[in-house]
Formats: structure tokens, C-alpha cells, sequence
């Protein structure tokens, strides 16, 4: 099998036990429910056509009522929805947005937040939000009610409690029908749970209700994410790590931006974590750092032998690690500021010397790429830090290069920022982000043989900022590259396995493997998405 058939292969595996989970944790769901989800599946068995992300913008502007599908625990589902709202308020196309996260009877509530007449706390209390959600998402959806704020958007509350799928989808369509009425030359952005989307669920219900009401009928579009018979087909082709979005059929499309292990874990992580039960979300988190580090190792061939005994995971819940570090004696002060800088930041954090990971939330993201940094620690030998300055530059660029690479097996589809994008930040007014921007581009200047200026300075006099700043950022672009330089055949995963093992422990070697392996994998070619 090649290193891509590996990682498809372990996907599906991963897939289908947490798929019995799942089943495991809606035990009882009606024959309602299954002939409801049976009608969204036969909707998205395969997909007609590869469509860029433009087209599906392009279709959206032309559509009168786009239903978009929700994962509500998934925060990408949301972040996507948002940024289709983005791109049509950029291109001036009035818009309504229609959210299920709101009950319809508590419009005035939500309608008075919009207008600044009450505050957060007092707008959640009012909609009933902490009685009504059974998901913490509120910090997932906030940043499209600020969308909507800052653009003055209209936001119509579709959902009902109590009820059933088809009377929800009826009782929707009603509320979708009259902001229709009122604005016929909006288009109405529908956040809803995917198996509404299905064209025989809630947009025939909002058709049926126009019809019914005499106004004229509405171009539908549905816009399904990440539908997982679609993923396990462009796997198959190859396409997964390529592809943005598909047309399955006219009027129908779905997006690709993450793959189905990862929509699945976000539900566990809320199945296993008690959001007021400390010790329990410590120990979902505990469960989920090991079960990335196995997955890491096992990929790699790595043997963490009894380390997985040895080591503990802490969380947002529980900071008492921070006494112990501490009181070892071991910790420098700067050292200990440092780390509480990290937690302060909200940055997940491994920390070597005590074999103690800090995750800052139960992100598959966070805990994959802490997990890798875990073991790379135990099988390269735990080597203490590097004696020189230029060699802690480069050792950890690479680290943060393996722990990256580590978390791209876990979720193919994780992205991060390259020159590109450090060109536009570097233009920005944030001084930190500014700083950092420019040194990773000098530093890019140097990779590609050209004259590059304040890397002396970077080495010895940069602040703790600058210099986890730059290294991680070096480090996240030069991991991905190793990643799709495996899959393309360029580097073969023993070539990698090697990387992890190697203590990097005599002066320079940090320094050769960097610019060593940043020189063969120059022309390796990333996948570009929106």
C-alpha cells in the first residue's frame, strides 16, 4: 500500500468504530428518524462533477433560497456558512440569513440583540439558549451573528422545540416563506441540521408554503457539507485532499472541508465530555490525547512502549499542573511564564521535561498535533534543550514540522498559512502578527537563496513571541510540505519515521535537517483552497 492507501485505510477504520459509537450514543432513535436520514442519504450516494469553491458562491448569488447543512457540534460547519455569508455581503447581494439555532418564538429577543438593545448575556438568557441547545456552540455561532450586526442582516429565528422532523421542516418553512414575502429580492442563507436539507424535507416544505400562501415560487439551491458517502468517493479517486466542493446534481452541491472522523469526533467530544464535570472532561481529554498518540505511532511504526502510562493530560478545567511544574524546581521563572503565556493565549501545549500535555479544548487539531510532539519526545530519546541559539531556532521549527505532519495524518484536511498569506499579514496593523510575518518571509528568502536580512537578530535577541512565532509558522508550512511530499512519493515514510527518531543532538544537525529537507521538498505543491 502506498503511504496514501495507508491513510485512507486507517480513516475508514477509525470511521467505522466511531461510527458504532455514535449508534451507541442515539441508541433508541424511531423508525422516523432512520426513513428521515434514509431520504438524505439516497441524495448523496456519488456526485456528478469537481466544481471550484467560486462556482458554489456563484450559484449561491443566483439562488433565492440556499439551504446550507449544519454539523452543529463541527465548528468548520459554521465557519463555512459564515464565509458563504461573507462572500455574497462582499459582492452587495441583499441577504437574509435563517437560523436553526434560535426558536421562532423568541425573534423579538433576537431582533432586540441585533439592534444593540440588550446585551449577550441577557439575549442567551431570553432565547432560552442554556434549556434549548443541547451543544455548547454559542462560540461557534457568534461570529455570524457578528456578521450580521456589523452589516445589519436581517436573522430569522426557524427553530421549534418539541416537535418532529417533518412539523420542525413545516414550521421552518413557514418562517423562511415570510421573510420571502418581506424581502422577495434577498437571497435567504438557511443554516439548518444537514438531513433537512434534502429537497423532499425542507425545501419542498418552504415550496408547498409559498404555493400555498400565492407568492411565486423560489430558485432553491442545497448546499450538503461534507456528506461522508461523497468523501469515501473522492478517496477513492484520490480527490480528497484536492477537491473544495462537488455539483451532485442541479441544485445540489456539498462541500469538502473536512473529513468524516473529524465531524464525528467534535459529536463524541460532547458525548464524553460533561461541560460541568470537570473531571470528566479531563479525562475525555486524556482519552482522546492517547488514542491520536497510538494512531501517530502505529502509522509511523513507532514504539511508545509503556510511555502512554507516564503521561498526563490536563485541560482549561483543571490548572494545577502549573503549582506542580512549579514546585519540581526544575522550572526556570521564564520558562514557567512562558508556559502560562501559552495557557493564557489558549494555545494547547506539550511540555517535554514533565511528559504533560495541556490541551486548551477537545479539538481533534489540538490533541492530534500534542500528541505527535508527545511522541516524537519518547522515541527520538528526550533530549534536553539545544545548547546554542541557533540550534533551539531550528529544533523547534522542526518539532512544530513533525507535530504538524503528526495531526495532517489525523485530519487530511487541516490547513495552515504559507507565504502568501504571511505577505498579507505583514501588511496588517497588528504589531505582533506584523513582526512575525516579515521574519518568516526573510527567512523564506533565505530557503530560496536570496539576500535576507535580521536573522542574526532573530536567532539572539528575538523576544518569546517572535521566536515561537516564527519557528511555529516555519514549522507548520515546512510539516505540510513533508505530508504531501509522502503522499506524492517524494519522501517515503520511512524517510519520516527516521525524522521522529532522529535526537537531533550534536550542534548543526538541527540546522542541516531544516534546510536540508526545505531544499527537497521546494517544489512540493500544496493544495490551494478557499
Amino acid at each position: 500500500m502506498t503511504p496514501r492507501d495507508e491513510i485512507v485505510a486507517l480513516h475508514q477504520r477509525l470511521y467505522q468504530r466511531q461510527r458504532r459509537l455514535l449508534a451507541q450514543s442515539v441508541h433508541g432513535a424511531g423508525a422516523g428518524l432512520r426513513a428521515y436520514e434514509a431520504t438524505y442519504l439516497s441524495r448523496v450516494r456519488s456526485f456528478a462533477r469537481v466544481i471550484p469553491y467560486d462556482e458554489v458562491v456563484r450559484q449561491l448569488g443566483e439562488a433565492d433560497v440556499a439551504y446550507v447543512g449544519d454539523y452543529h457540534t463541527l465548528k468548520q460547519a459554521q465557519r463555512s456558512f459564515m464565509k458563504l455569508a461573507r462572500r455574497l455581503v462582499e459582492q452587495g447581494r441583499p441577504l437574509v440569513l435563517a437560523l436553526e439555532f434560535v426558536q421562532g418564538k423568541a425573534q423579538r429577543h433576537l431582533d432586540a440583540w441585533l439592534a444593540g438593545r440588550i446585551d449577550e448575556e441577557t439575549f442567551l438568557s431570553r432565547i432560552g439558549y442554556r434549556r434549548h441547545q443541547i451543544f455548547d456552540v454559542w462560540p461557534n455561532f457568534k461570529p455570524i451573528f457578528d456578521l450580521a450586526r456589523e452589516h445589519q442582516l436581517r436573522i430569522v429565528a426557524i427553530d421549534r422545540s418539541r416537535a418532529d422532523l417533518g412539523s420542525r421542516d413545516i414550521y421552518a418553512a413557514k418562517r423562511i416563506a415570510a421573510a420571502r414575502a418581506e424581502n422577495s429580492a434577498a437571497t435567504i442563507l438557511v443554516l439548518i441540521g444537514q438531513l433537512h436539507c434534502a429537497p423532499s424535507h425542507l425545501p419542498r416544505a418552504v415550496a408547498r408554503v409559498l404555493a400555498a400562501r400565492g407568492l411565486p415560487p423560489a430558485r432553491p439551491l442545497v448546499v450538503y457539507q461534507n456528506a461522508e458517502p461523497i468523501y469515501w468517493d473522492l478517496s477513492r479517486r484520490g480527490l480528497e485532499h484536492e477537491v473544495e466542493a462537488v455539483e451532485i446534481r442541479p441544485g445540489e452541491l456539498n462541500l469538502v472541508n473536512t473529513p468524516p472522523t473529524v465531524a464525528q469526533q467534535s459529536y463524541l467530544d460532547w458525548v464524553d465530555a460533561d461541560l460541568d464535570d470537570e473531571s470528566l472532561e479531563a479525562e475525555a481529554a486524556s482519552k482522546h490525547f492517547k488514542e491520536m498518540a497510538r494512531l501517530v505511532a502505529g502509522y509511523l511504526d513507532l514504539d511508545l512502549a509503556n510511555a502512554l502510562d507516564e503521561v498526563q493530560v490536563f485541560t482549561a478545567g483543571d490548572l494545577s499542573f502549573l503549582e506542580g511544574l512549579a514546585a519540581r524546581g526544575d522550572f526556570s521563572a521564564r520558562e514557567l511564564a512562558l508556559i502560562r503565556r501559552q495557557i493564557l493565549a489558549r494555545e494547547s501545549y506539550f511540555i517535554p521535561r514533565a511528559r504533560a500535555a495541556y490541551l486548551a479544548n477537545l479539538s481533534l487539531n489540538h490533541a492530534a498535533e500534542e500528541a505527535a510532539h508527545f511522541v516524537r519526545h519518547v522515541v527520538s530519546g528526550g533530549q534536553d534543550e539545544p545548547r546554542g541559539l541557533v540550534d533551539g531556532f531550528y529544533t523547534r521549527a522542526l518539532e512544530e514540522a513533525y507535530a504538524f505532519f503528526g495531526s495532517k495524518i489525523v485530519n487530511p484536511r487541516r490547513k495552515c498559512a504559507h507565504e502568501e498569506d504571511f505577505a498579507r499579514l505583514a501588511r496588517g496593523r497588528r504589531k505582533t502578527e506584523q513582526a512575525i510575518a516579515r521574519a518568516v518571509l526573510q527567512h523564506k528568502r533565505l530557503e530560496h537563496g536570496q539576500r535576507a536580512r535580521g536573522l542574526t537578530t532573530l536567532y539572539q535577541g528575538a523576544g518569546a513571541d517572535l521566536f515561537h512565532g516564527v519557528t511555529h509558522a516555519l514549522g507548520y508550512i515546512l510539516g505540510e510540505k513533508l505530508y504531501y511530499a509522502m503522499l506524492g512519493g517524494l519522501v517515503n515514510k520511512a524517510a519520516v519515521r527516521k525524522l521522529f527518531l532522529d535526537p537531533l543532538e550534536e550542534s548543526g544537525d538541527a540546522l542541516r535537517t531544516y534546510f536540508e529537507l526545505t531544499s527537497k521538498l521546494s517544489e512540493v505543491r500544496v493544495p490551494k483552497r478557499a
